[in-house]
This record gives structure tokens, C-alpha cells and sequence, in this order.
């Protein structure tokens, strides 16, 4: 078989080099193979390459070349330059900058050329030139070695291109999922392959000697500094062991302060760059790797072929796929200096543990014999291009092997129903403490902190028991289990007990138990999609038996062994915590909430009655379809969902008060949690009735048993996904005010509505009290309120405000209290503050209203309105059966008190 390998240059240090040089002198005795290297900066290949490889270069780039000679044979030296200078075509800057029009033209004249039946290309930039220029008839294999999803460099061409591959070589299962989930129906054939250890003798180390070898460039990427402070910690107790550090980078300054600030001076090596590492790894006694991610490294490979154990930093790819925890090497927490240091003296110290993980080291190298992994790349080739069948490249796609789609969650829809955000975070906690606890003496629960969810701690020795238990718990099928994306890692999701069997093998920090967040029914967030999990974290331990978080809660860093613990509860669950957790903190929200309505039923024919008597009585502002009309008083069951919004999304509210006029839902059931008041409760004897809500809201402060703290609710206006008290109040009480972006405009514009009118009145009161202006209206919100303020505010300004209540409809003298006045009062008497929340105003009588509320189903926002109007541009039909339906699918759950 004729086989080339496309690589950018062969002359350099690399793995990715390194690994097509290997390949290809693994075939070079019984096929054809070539090595094109698209630029030349050496005499020699840094890496040895059979004499039966044919080695070619396109662009001579030696900094000793004569610079009177073209780089590129054919091409003058003159425009040569001036190419150099220009961007590349076919490799834009964005994807790989080392790609320039001199590359293009060299490869436009060298690719259409080439007489081979395979081109394995090594790169992203690579596959995209080759599926560009190659002749259809020779079969493109793309070999993918990067380890992040997310490195801008890799991410997009290979997501153009390797659609457009014969077939794609990942490294590791991990790759190979992520490739075929992003590019779904246009995935080709892909197959997972690792890296080749070198050809040749490696030598067997004896295990005898003092020396901790790392190896490697010295960038930030490999974290050496992290390694060095690790042995650090240790030093003292690993009396004659060295730390030696091989490798050249830019970090070598930093690595060094480190050993001064460490005092290692004596102790911790660095000799460079070494020619020879089969021999620095047959003097080895351990490998130590703290790279903050990997693809494959090959210095793991190595070491374990030398039967080194390898101590290594967990990665979302790459040391977790080669290194079997325990059995051929020591997983630890990604970034966890801790957990390396004791795994160091681990192995330092226990000659019967580095001996058995040295074997067991030996023992998985075999897999990655260059000659065993040749057969399966020609078996691969061969499968390739008995596909074509002389078909050209894409034609061939119809016989791969069908792509695996993204997993569809079919969960029980019979078991979901009727289960609330808050129900679905204590199924996940009890789950996660029932596997706790029959995992380690040791666990404890960290709770909520701020917005991130309660944590259950297990130490890392403890990870693998905990999984086994939580994957045979049987937990409710709408929980899943979710690796969190790290370093430029796709995050992970998938049934709890599949996931939770395949993280067994690696030493992440965290996992999340949580609902599926998509509906299986529309595709769209579900309910459960927010604030309904908790967190699985595993802190590694020191050497002293300390455990250390993996990253910053705000009580501690450390535990050490034997802490006490205390009884608590967390979201209803019993549990047990440290004391210190178990207290009142400062951002808390602790006292009550209540929540208040005003509603009408505008369909009531004696209610309707009273309005249109007293409205005859009535004139000027208060006969205008602003302050009166009908659209004031029509009802399209919002009561009812919003009230479901607050069940679901503010559990922790203590009661529900529903202001009316002596009316009540035929929905709404009596309830220990619902009080309807009617407004001969909380307004004069001649204020009645009423049809003006700026006069109901002048009587709201007086319900009786209604808390200090509370929140007013429009009918219209809707929680839209799980909020926190906190997000309402400050633990000290102080409300939060949403202004809107409207402005109130100057004074006394004529025809100006109602509402615009109570702006101006209440602008004139704050002027003359606190000598400042009002600029915005308020957001469509929840208003969060004090009774304290309010009864202040009444007393302060009486006189507007007992006119407001006794105007029958909204007037030009009216003030508008709990919508505007009131919060800009406590914004000048510093009893409230500018809160920020995500919110959404959708006017149902516009036209798009189908597409405003397809976008509210996405559930991005705390709060959102259905403000109502006259005029409506669809048929009142059509209109409420898009309500329905979107109530239904965003409110599934019925409330407790609706019959």
C-alpha cells in the first residue's frame, strides 16, 4: 500500500511528529510510505526515520538557507518573501498562524499530485488543505491529537472538514463521543487509536533508585511549578529522593523560583532537554505528571513501558485513558498539589506498592507497540478504501458505518409528573447522601452556597464506592448525572448509573446529580432545568489526613480527620455538616415572605354592573380606555399559573394573600397557605368599590398577619424559573427595586396615560421631600415591599395618598404607590436598593406574540409579564389557546390549593 503522512514539520520536537515518524517506520518495510512535511527547518528530523521512508519537503524555512535561494523550488525568492508576508488561503490565521500563502502555494503545486492510495493528515489546518487539494481518489484518514474541545486553533476546521474525511483516529474513547455528538448525521467514519510508544529496546527500570522524573516542554500548560511544590511538601519525609525535571520551555525561570522559594535547591534537577529519555526512564523510580490537560501524552507511555509508575493529575483525556488507578499508576484531582504530594510519598515509601504498579505499568505498555497498532491502521486503510469501491470521496460516505447519535433521555414521563424543582433537588440529595454515607465514615454536606447548590463531600478514596453505590441506587429516572466541562472539555451527560460506572476511572473532583435539563417531549428546558440538583465533590487528602476542597466554599479549605460533626437539614433533608456550617451567615435571608395579589373577575356580571355606574359618576382621566376600559379587567387565567409560577420557583414563600372584590377563582380550593381579603378589609367605606388598582394598592400594607417583607404580584406577571429570597431582599431587609429602561419623561405631556400621570405625582412628592428627580418607570416585575416603609409612606404624604384610594378609576391625581413610589422612596432613604434580574415584557395583543412566548419556553428569565391591551391582532380564539398551551407546558405542575 502507498501511505504518506502530511505533517507541518517533521525537524521539531513534538509528539505529534514524533508519532507519524514512528508509524511510518513501522510500515516503511512493507509498503510504500512518504513523510511530507509542508516546511523544512533543519538539516535532520530531530526523530530518527527508517532510510526506507521517502522524507520530503515543500518550503525550506532553515534560518542558515541562502537567502538568494527560493524556498519553495519554482517559486523566485523575491515573490517567495512577499508570500511569506500574506495570510494563508486554505489555513486561515485563526485556525494556525504558522500557515502563510507560501504554504498554499507550495501545497497547491505538491497535493494534486501526489501519487499515494492514504493520506493521513495530523492536524486540523492539514486535513483541511488535504481534503482541499488531494485527488479524489485517494482516500484522506485524519489522525486528531489535540485535547481540548475548545482550542479556537483545532475546533473549527476540524468541524468543516472532517465531514469530508474518509475517516477520523481519535485518541481516546472520550474524543471519539465528542466528535460524533458535534457533528451528528454529517459524522464520518471515526475509529479510536492510540499513540505508538517509539521502536527499539526500552530498557526495564529497576525500581531502586531515589528519582522522581518529569518530562516534558516546560509551558504553563504542564503545571510544573504545581509539581514542584508538591514534592516540596513531602521532601522531608522522602529522605535521599530527587525531583529531576527533562525538558526546555519558557516556564524554566518560574520553575526555578520555585525550587529557591521551596528550598530544593539540592534536590530538584533540571538538565534541559535530554537526547536519551529510555535511559532517564530506566533510572527512574516514579513519573510524575500535573498537566492541566492531554491529549495522549507520550511521556506517560514511556514510563510505563520502562515499568515506571506514573503519578498523574486527572484530565478530561489522555492520562485517565492510559493510566488504570492502582494498577498501573496513582490518579489524582485535577490542580490537586495535595494529592500529588501524598501520592508521591505513596509510592516513595511503599516498595511493595511501587513494585506492583511498576509491573502493572509494564504490562498495559504492550498495547502500544508501534508494530501491533500498524496492523490496525492498515486494517483501517483497507476498510477505507474497500469502501470507495472507485466511488470518489464523499460518494463512499453512504457505506460508513451510520453515526451514533446523541443520546435521547427517554425518561418516564409518568414518573416526572407533578415533580417540582425543589421535590427534584431532595430526591438528588437523599440519593447523594445514601451513597455518601455507604461509602465513607467521612462525608458531610456543604450547603447551598449563594446560587451554587448543596454539596455532598466523600474523600477521593472514597470515589469509586460512592459511584458503585450511587449507580445501583435505582434514583428517579429524570435525574442525571453530569461531568462538569473542564479546561476546554465538553462537559458530559447521561443516566446516572451508565455515567457513574464509566467516571469510575478517573479522579475528577465533581460531578453533578440533577434533572435532565431538556423536556423529552418538546426538546426544549424543562422544568426541572433549573436549581434542581446537588454536587458530588471528592477532596483529596494531605499527607496528614487532612481534607483539602477542591476549590473555595465560603467556611473552609481544610478538614482535618475526626472533625465533629452536627445533625442539620438541608432543603428538608436531614443530613450532618460541620458546626460552623450549620450557622446563620451574614447574606441569608432568614425571615418571612409573603406574597400578595390583586385579581379581579372581569367577567362577573354584578361586578361588571358596579363599574359601569360608577363610571357614569366619573370624568376626564378616569374615562379613557387607559384608566378604565375593559382590558383593564379581563382575565386569561394568569391568576392561577402565576400562582403556580410561585409554587414551583419560590417554595420558601410563607403565604399567598389574593386581594379582590368579595370574588374568588372557581379554581382556587380553601388552602392553609391562601388567604383571599377582600377590599372592604383594607380601604374606607367610601372609596368602595373600587375599579382603580392604584387604589387597592394604597390598603395592600394593612392585611392583617402579613409580614414586614413581602412581595406584590400582579395577576399578569410570572416567576420564570427558581428564585431566591435574596434575589428580593437583602438579609438586613432592605427591598430590591427593577427599574426599567423606560423613562419617565418631562412633566405634564399632554394625553399622557395614567400610569405616566402617577409618575409625574409621584416625581412632585420625592422632589419636595429629598430634592431629587425620578428618571424610570419600573420593570414588569415582582415589586418586593416592606410594611414598615409603606405605612411611613402613607402617613408622609396622606393627603395623595387617601386621594388615590377614593378615586374609583386611575386619575391624574393619583400616585402610584407600590409601583413606583414606594420603591423610589426607599431608594432615597436607603431602605431599598437597584436589584438586577433577568426579566421579559411580551404583549399579548401584538402580533408575534407566537414567537415571544416560544422564547420564553427557553426559560431564561427570573421573571417575565403578559401585559394585556384593547387591540389585539389575533382572533381572542387563537389567543387563548396559545396561552393555554404555553401555560401547560411551562406551569405542568398544579398548585396545592387549585381544586
Amino acid at each position: 500500500m502507498r501511505i504518506a503522512w502530511l505533517v507541518l514539520n517533521l525537524d521539531g520536537m513534538g509528539g505529534t511528529s514524533r508519532s507519524a515518524i514512528t508509524q511510518a517506520n513501522a510500515m516503511a518495510p512493507d509498503h510504500d510510505v512518504t513523510l511530507l512535511s509542508v516546511t523544512r527547518s533543519a538539516d535532520r528530523p530531530h526523530y530518527d526515520i527508517d532510510d526506507r521512508v521517502d522524507v520530503r519537503y515543500l518550503v525550506d524555512v532553515r534560518e542558515d538557507r541562502d537567502p538568494a535561494t527560493s524556498p519553495v523550488p519554482g517559486v523566485p525568492a523575491r515573490v517567495a518573501a512577499a508570500l511569506a508576508d500574506r495570510e494563508s488561503v486554505l489555513v486561515p490565521a485563526r485556525w494556525d498562524g504558522q500557515f502563510s500563502a507560501l504554504t498554499d502555494v507550495a501545497m497547491e503545486a505538491a497535493l494534486p499530485a501526489l501519487d499515494v492510495d492514504v493520506v493521513v493528515t495530523v492536524t486540523p489546518a492539514l486535513l483541511a488543505s488535504a481534503v482541499q487539494l488531494l485527488p479524489d481518489a485517494v482516500t484522506v484518514v485524519h489522525q486528531e491529537h489535540r485535547s481540548s474541545s475548545d482550542r479556537t486553533s483545532g475546533l473549527e476546521p476540524l468541524l468543516t472538514y472532517a465531514p469530508r474525511a474518509d475517516v477520523v483516529a481519535l485518541l481516546t474513547p472520550t474524543v471519539e463521543t465528542w466528535l460524533r455528538e458535534r457533528l451528528g448525521d454529517v459524522a464520518p467514519e471515526t475509529v479510536v487509536v492510540p499513540n505508538p510508544l517509539p521502536i527499539g529496546f526500552v530498557p526495564r527500570s529497576r525500581l531502586d533508585r531515589k528519582v522522581v522524573v518529569a518530562a516534558g516542554r516546560l509551558v504553563q500548560e504542564k503545571q510544573v511549578p504545581k509539581l514542584v511544590a508538591a514534592f516540596g511538601q513531602v521532601a522531608d519525609r522522602m529522605p535521599g529522593w530527587r525531583l529531576r525535571i527533562c525538558g526546555e520551555g519558557p516556564q524554566r525561570a518560574e520553575i526555578m523560583r520555585q525550587v529557591r522559594k521551596d528550598g530544593l535547591w539540592d534536590r530538584v534537577e533540571l538538565p534541559g532537554a535530554v537526547p536519551d529519555m529510555r535511559g532517564e526512564w530506566a533510572k527512574a523510580s516514579i513519573s510524575a505528571l500535573t498537566s492541566r490537560a492531554e491529549g495522549f501524552p507520550l511521556v506517560v507511555q514511556e514510563a510505563m513501558a520502562a515499568g515506571v509508575p506514573v503519578a498523574s493529575f486527572d484530565c478530561a483525556s489522555g492520562p485517565r485513558e492510559i493510566i488504570e488507578h492502582d494498577v498501573s499508576g496513582l490518579l489524582v484531582g485535577p490542580e490537586s498539589v495535595a494529592g500529588m504530594a501524598a501520592a508521591l510519598l505513596r509510592l516513595a515509601t511503599d516498595d511493595e506498592l511501587r513494585h506492583r504498579l511498576g509491573e502493572g505499568a509494564h504490562r498495559a505498555a504492550r498495547q502500544y507497540d508501534a508494530h501491533v497498532l500498524a496492523e490496525r491502521w492498515l486494517g483501517i486503510f483497507a476498510d477505507a478504501r474497500a469502501r470507495r469501491a472507485g466511488r470518489g470521496r464523499l460518494g463512499s460516505r453512504a457505506l460508513a458505518t451510520p453515526p451514533r447519535r446523541p443520546r435521547v433521555v427517554a425518561t418516564d414521563l409518568a414518573e416526572v409528573a407533578g415533580v417540582t424543582p425543589v421535590e427534584a433537588r431532595r430526591a438528588a440529595l437523599r440519593a447523594a447522601v445514601d451513597a455518601a454515607r455507604a461509602a465513607s465514615d467521612a462525608w458531610f454536606v456543604v450547603p447551598r452556597d449563594g446560587a451554587a447548590p448543596p454539596a455532598v463531600v466523600v474523600p477521593m478514596s472514597a470515589r469509586r464506592d460512592l459511584l458503585d453505590h450511587l449507580a445501583a441506587a435505582g434514583v428517579p429516572a429524570y435525574l442525571s448525572l453530569r461531568d462538569p466541562a473542564q479546561h476546554g472539555w465538553h462537559e458530559r451527560r447521561g443516566p446516572v448509573a451508565e455515567l457513574a460506572r464509566d467516571l469510575r476511572r478517573g479522579m475528577t473532583t465533581s460531578v453533578a446529580l440533577e434533572p435532565w435539563p431538556t423536556d423529552p417531549t418538546t426538546g426544549r428546558p424543562g422544568l426541572l432545568a433549573h436549581d434542581g440538583g446537588v454536587e458530588l465533590q471528592f477532596w483529596e487528602s494531605t499527607v496528614d489526613g487532612d481534607l483539602v476542597a477542591p476549590r473555595r466554599n465560603r467556611w473552609v479549605q481544610t478538614v482535618p480527620p475526626g472533625a465533629g460533626l452536627v445533625d442539620h437539614e438541608v432543603d428538608g433533608v436531614p443530613v450532618r455538616t460541620l458546626p460552623l456550617m450549620a450557622e446563620p451567615t451574614f447574606d441569608e435571608v432568614r425571615f418571612p415572605v409573603d406574597v400578595v395579589y390583586t385579581w379581579v373577575d372581569g367577567d362577573d356580571p354584578t361586578w361588571n354592573d358596579a363599574r359601569a355606574a360608577r363610571l357614569a359618576e366619573v370624568t376626564g382621566t378616569a374615562t379613557t380606555r387607559e384608566a378604565s376600559g375593559r382590558a383593564r379587567f379581563v382575565h386569561r387565567d394568569e391568576l392561577r399559573h402565576s400562582m403556580r409560577s410561585v409554587h414551583l420557583f419560590a417554595p420558601w414563600v410563607r403565604h399567598i394573600y389574593l386581594v379582590t372584590a368579595g370574588q374568588r377563582p372557581a379554581w382556587l380550593a380553601d388552602h392553609p397557605q391562601v388567604t383571599v381579603v377582600d377590599h372592604r378589609e383594607l380601604l374606607p367605606a367610601d372609596a368602595l368599590p373600587t375599579f382603580s388598582s392604584h387604589a387597592i394598592e394604597t390598603g395592600l400594607h394593612r392585611i392583617p398577619g402579613l409580614s414586614e417583607q413581602w412581595v406584590y404580584l400582579n395577576d399578569d406577571v410570572f416567576l420564570g424559573r427558581p428564585v431566591r429570597p435574596e434575589q428580593l431582599f437583602t438579609p438586613a431587609g432592605q427591598n430590591a427595586v427593577f427599574l426599567s429602561t423606560t423613562t419617565v419623561g418631562p412633566d405634564e405631556v399632554p394625553g399622557a396615560p395614567a400610569y405616566l400621570r402617577a409618575a409625574w405625582n409621584n416625581r412632585r412628592l420625592l422632589r419636595d421631600a429629598f430634592g431629587v428627580t425620578t428618571t424610570s418607570t419600573l420593570a414588569h416585575t415582582p415589586h418586593p415591599h416592606r410594611v414598615s416603609v409603606l405605612t411611613e409612606i402613607a402617613e408622609r404624604f396622606a393627603d395623595d395618598v387617601g386621594r388615590t384610594a377614593r378615586a374609583p378609576f386611575r386619575s391624574e391625581t393619583d400616585v402610584s404607590l407600590l409601583s413606583s413610589l414606594a420603591q423610589h422612596y426607599g431608594l432615597a432613604t436607603g431602605t431599598a436598593y437597584a436589584g438586577r434580574a433577568e426579566h421579559a415584557f411580551v404583549n399579548v395583543s401584538n402580533s408575534d406574540v407566537e414567537w415571544q412566548l416560544q422564547r420564553l419556553l427557553e426559560r431564561e428569565q427570573d421573571f417575565f409579564c403578559l401585559g394585556d391591551h384593547h387591540d389585539h391582532a389575533l382572533p381572542a380564539a387563537r389567543l387563548d389557546r396559545l396561552l393555554a398551551d404555553f401555560y401547560a407546558e411551562y406551569y405542568p405542575v398544579a398548585a396545592p390549593w387549585e381544586r
